[in-house]
């Protein structure tokens, strides 16, 4: 049988409570990914926050407090990923006023709709002789 995934052990704690960890061999268990994912819901992101409060617990007292205090439902969502954006302009942006990327990115964060638009179409721009 295959070591049990992130997953797996979010749903055990969360839903299906078969108690899946074998504490002999939890090398899967990693109590910080485990911690994000409950933070993505709002009935155990305070459960999540005692526990990055307490990073020194052992795995099997991690997952134990999380076992019993998570009540069990199932729990939909999407985790929240980092909204990148349009690398073609950040590099054209990094061009025309010669800043690094983080200055790039922080320049495309303070544009508007309609900037952006007016950017796109000066990037695509070809210049020289026709």
């Amino acid at each position: 049988m295959a070591a049990p995934s992130l997953f797996d052990y979010l749903n055990d704690i969360s839903y299906s409570k078969d108690y899946i960890i074998d504490f002999n061999d939890c090398s899967n268990y990693n109590q910080y990914m485990i911690n994000r994912g409950l933070q993505q819901h709002l009935d155990t992101v305070l459960l999540a926050n005692e526990m990055n409060k307490r990073p020194s617990l052992s795995k099997e007292l991690h997952h134990d407090f999380l076992f019993y205090a998570v009540e069990s439902r199932k729990r939909y969502g999407k985790w929240s990923k980092e909204n990148t954006p349009d690398l073609d302009l950040i590099a054209f942006i990094q061009d025309k006023y010669c800043i690094n990327k983080q200055h790039a990115i922080e320049y495309f964060e303070l544009l508007d709709k309609t900037e952006v638009k007016q950017l796109k179409k000066l990037s695509e721009q070809k210049g020289g002789k026709q």
